[in-house]
């Protein structure tokens, strides 16, 4: 194996909300599996006054970023639902999305609601998981609406980077949950994984200590095949 073709590579700055989800999709998307190990069945208990959800006898602070309803098919930032009362303190990261919306023109962050498919809760959920580099995310059902939460806590395990067995796995598990770009979502997963990666035409090989995984593509981005024999 030549190591010289493969080398560390930093995220490209973008305004696209669609390619920020990409950047972010596959660790935090990990960090969610893990998470539901950890929380299990637990039905969750949001505490506003607080600013806590509990699962069982875990009870985490968390951040709103917004909510999804079913009756209409829309999402509604937290900073824009001004209706509901929200605590101030519980919107904190949601300020900082829509002045980056602002300042960048995007739409997703800086436009309070808006009509979208119910997968966006992932999407969103996913992007500021990544972008404010916390434990998890939560998509919270509450019959008429999903609540989505960011979570950080010292409770919930960071991931363990140098198990490499379950990257193949998730991400299979998040193509086939969320529609992505399979390459630009798994490139960016091998960056946050810092693994060294190699780059070419139809595939993407990922480096990190002896351990090689390489995914293979078609024209249209689309997973072919993934070979993660770690050993």
């Amino acid at each position: 194996m030549d190591r010289t073709k493969f080398k560390k590579y930093t995220k490209e700055a973008t305004i696209d909300f669609e390619l920020l989800v990409e950047q972010h999709a596959g660790l935090s998307f990990e960090k969610q599996l893990r998470f539901g190990e950890l929380i299990g069945n637990e039905a969750w208990q949001l505490d506003m006054a607080a600013g806590t959800i509990t699962f069982g006898a875990f009870v985490f602070p968390i951040q709103i970023i917004g909510s999804f309803s079913f009756q209409d098919n829309s999402w509604m930032c937290a900073w824009a639902n001004t209706e509901s009362g929200l605590p101030e303190n519980l919107l904190q990261q949601s300020y900082k999305l829509r002045a980056i919306g602002e300042e960048e023109d995007i739409d997703a962050l800086n436009s309070g609601h808006f009509n979208v498919e119910e997968e966006f809760v992932h999407q969103m959920g996913m992007f500021a998981c990544g972008f404010f580099e916390t434990k998890s995310y939560y998509c919270a059902n509450y019959g008429q609406g999903i609540l989505v939460v960011t979570i950080d806590s010292d409770q919930i395990p960071a991931i363990d980077k140098s198990k490499v067995e379950v990257l193949g796995t998730t991400f299979s598990q998040l193509i086939s949950t969320v529609e992505l770009d399979h390459r630009n979502t798994f490139f960016n997963y091998l960056m946050d994984r810092e693994f060294l990666i190699n780059v070419t035409n139809n595939a993407i090989e990922g480096l990190k200590e002896d351990r090689l995984i390489k995914a293979t593509f078609d024209d249209w981005n689309r997973l072919t095949a993934l070979n993660s024999n770690l050993s």
